[in-house]
């Protein structure tokens, strides 16, 4: 395996670091999450109509669920195999962070939305509901709706699959951009079901896209031995 260069993980650090100030900006003044999720509803019928649609709900909710879930079972059958059959001896590592990088990905999103007091579009008085929304790290009011909202769990299945990037960028690199394009079109496509469906507002995604970078990166560095200089195991 290839050593990593010795930028990567300060550039990843100061990544993270300038989008997560970013997003904390854009979560904490709602005026593009809003502009965005008046697109797709209805003042007149005081929902949003695409809600329950077959082609959101079922293909684009459930089916590319399903999608995501396959792929990570399909590398995690592999990755067990990896013991047994000899052509696969050499990806077994590869396969492991893969697998434990994504799992980890989903479960951070999935704790922190489970815990958390921000509701979901449909659920908040600017889009037809009763809950009132507050900026993130803000104190809710008497009012925050069910939440359980925030960060977006359905995007997270998608972008958990950053991992086959970090997985194969030493020694892969054309295949590490494409499994990092795959997995960025359908986190994205992921995202867009959700904030048409009014699930999710758009921060709520890029939260989980920051997640999933962050839950990789930092599963790629314990994965290759890397200190703050890029070391290599």
């Amino acid at each position: 395996m290839q050593r990593a260069s010795a930028g990567f993980p300060a550039a990843n650090l100061a990544m993270l670091a300038l989008a997560g100030a970013g997003l904390l900006w854009l979560s904490r003044h709602p005026g593009l999450d809003f502009a965005l999720a008046g697109y797709f509803f209805d003042p007149a019928l005081g929902r949003f109509p695409l809600k329950d649609a077959p082609l959101l709900a079922q293909a684009g909710h459930t089916g590319l669920k399903w999608l995501a879930l396959s792929i990570w079972l399909a590398a995690t059958m592999l990755a067990a195999l990896g013991w047994k059959v000899p052509r696969l001896r050499e990806w077994r590592a590869r396969l492991v962070y893969f697998s434990l990088a994504a799992a980890a990905t989903v479960l951070v999103v999935g704790l922190l939305k489970q815990s958390s007091a921000h509701s979901c579009p449909w659920d908040l008085a600017a889009f037809g509901g009763q809950a009132h929304w507050f900026p993130l790290l803000g104190t809710p009011d008497g009012a925050p709706g069910p939440g359980r909202c925030w960060p977006g769990a359905h995007a997270a299945g998608g972008f958990a699959l950053l991992a086959g990037y970090f997985a194969l960028r030493d020694g892969h690199r054309a295949a590490a951009w494409t499994a990092l394009g795959s997995a960025l079109a359908l986190g994205a496509l992921m995202s867009l079901v959700q904030v048409a469906r009014g699930a999710h507002l758009l921060t709520h995604n890029l939260w989980s896209l920051w997640l999933a970078w962050l839950c990789c990166f930092a599963g790629y560095l314990a994965w290759r031995g890397a200190g703050p200089n890029g070391a290599s195991a």
